[in-house]
């Protein structure tokens, strides 16, 4: 075999084989990052002067609960920041993630004093397919739910092609949120 002809299937084979790794290891899918909790915090209550933060670490019995209303895998820690403007609370802001298809989302509800859903924001969208579920037509479908008045994913909540998984756990996330702002209330 001539030289010529070495050299070209040393380069073929080469191509061929990082042709092949690429195909087997695809780029990695990094986060998406659109909003941080405080942009979520002065997108929702823009009229708000103080923010009040903290953790929740549910219990067994508050996730069994939970669990009822709608299931959903979720961290299972949930950042809760009320909202003031002077000495009066305008609502409670929740962050929480739920698992899409394979990957966390992590979303804020604005919960307002009178129990419903102001606002839902995408914070962080880690999945390949459906970040669509960020459109302010999709989000905008749970402005003014609240937990007495129950919807549903596919009926009172749209699907996105492509996002269904997405859609369906953004949606339980939310039922769920309602449902603790009940039990937290029903508390003080």
């Amino acid at each position: 075999m001539s030289k010529s002809c070495d050299s070209w299937s040393t380069v073929s084979l080469i191509s061929l084989a990082s042709a092949s790794l690429s195909a087997l290891c695809p780029p990695s899918v990094e986060a998406a990052q659109y909003l941080s909790v405080e942009q979520a915090e002065k997108a929702a209550f823009p009229e708000a002067d103080r923010f009040d933060a903290r953790v929740l670490r549910l219990t067994p019995e508050q996730l069994r609960s939970l669990d009822a209303v709608a299931s959903v895998r979720q961290r299972g820690e949930i950042r809760q920041i009320e909202a003031w403007a002077g000495n009066k609370l305008l609502g409670t802001l929740y962050v929480d993630d739920v698992l899409g298809k394979v990957e966390w989302v992590t979303y804020a509800v604005a919960v307002g004093a009178n129990g419903s859903v102001r606002s839902l924001e995408i914070l962080e969208y880690r999945e390949t397919h459906g970040y669509e579920v960020r459109t302010p037509s999709w989000r905008k479908q749970f402005t003014g739910r609240r937990l007495d008045t129950p919807f549903h994913f596919g009926d009172d909540i749209k699907n996105i092609s492509g996002a269904t998984l997405s859609c369906s756990h953004l949606t339980a996330g939310v039922q769920r949120l309602l449902a603790l702002h009940a039990q937290l209330t029903k508390s003080r």
